[in-house]
């Protein structure tokens, strides 16, 4: 049962470490707004589409694909918040990347759209926050989707208003992102080292406890999974890494061959 609890226990703090347990950070202003908090009725190649409503927005000029940022595939991409009743919208505020359009349509059945506002590109490039005051629609469903600029879409914090505001824009927890790239890359090698090191730790009669921890490497492979997914296909010089780690663990089972072979002979 020990044994059970401490894997639990790994498990847990792995994920953690990997995001893939979304740590709560940055507190909401009180001017939040309809979406704050409200995950999406539907959404359609959009990663990761609750960081739109945290109320955690990138720093100006973040890079584009970060751990703040939800990515949109294409121009079919969408996500669409259910707001309970046709409601009125006369304000909305986008932080997405800056050289790109990205327009908000409302609905009274989610069947027949309306445009509400399009946030036009912005003049500096990376992450760029973007308002539209005195707005007039109203609908049940909110969707947001993208256009233009290089076909590459990203949008980091989206909220919109019954009424605008006393204070517009309204406070939001302002962050640095890390870049998706560089967080695949820390997690290739994290997973070459730790999958080394279980491979010439791992003996048949080890403790109970030494065997759980191959649940470290696991960890670490499955929120890698996760995340080249969203970078696919993946740069060179990343796939380059990968290659190389994979050579390494490679290497090090044949290492660990190689020693148990002479421990025996």
């Amino acid at each position: 049962m020990s044994g059970r609890r401490a894997l639990g226990a790994m498990v847990v703090l792995l994920l953690s470490c990997s995001g893939l347990i979304a740590p709560f950070r940055g507190r909401p202003g009180p001017e939040t707004g309809l979406l704050r908090g409200r995950a999406p009725s539907g959404s359609r190649q959009a990663t990761h589409p609750d960081r739109l409503t945290d109320g955690i927005a990138a720093e100006p000029g973040d890079a584009r694909l970060t751990d703040l940022t939800t990515a949109l595939a294409s121009t079919d991409a969408y996500v669409v918040y259910d707001l309970g009743a046709v409601t009125p919208v006369r304000c909305a505020l986008i932080e997405a990347d800056g050289d790109d359009s990205y327009t908000l349509a409302l609905s009274a059945d989610g069947a027949r759209w309306d445009p509400l506002w399009t946030a036009g590109p912005a003049d500096e490039p990376g992450m760029q926050l973007r308002l539209g005051r005195a707005l007039a629609g109203s609908g049940r469903y909110l969707r947001l989707s993208a256009a233009g600029g290089d076909g590459r879409y990203a949008v980091a914090e989206l909220a919109v208003f019954d009424a605008c505001p006393a204070r517009f824009p309204p406070g939001l927890a302002v962050q640095k992102g890390t870049p998706l790239d560089q967080a695949v890359r820390l997690k290739i090698w994290a997973l070459a080292g730790l999958a080394a090191a279980y491979v010439f730790a791992y003996r048949k009669r080890a403790p109970d406890f030494v065997k759980l921890l191959v649940a470290l490497p696991l960890g670490v492979a499955l929120s890698l999974g996760v995340q080249l997914a969203e970078l696919w296909p993946p740069p060179a010089r990343l796939a380059l890494e990968l290659g190389g780690a994979a050579a390494a663990i490679a290497l090090a089972v044949a290492a660990r061959l190689a020693l148990s072979r002479r421990a025996t002979s």
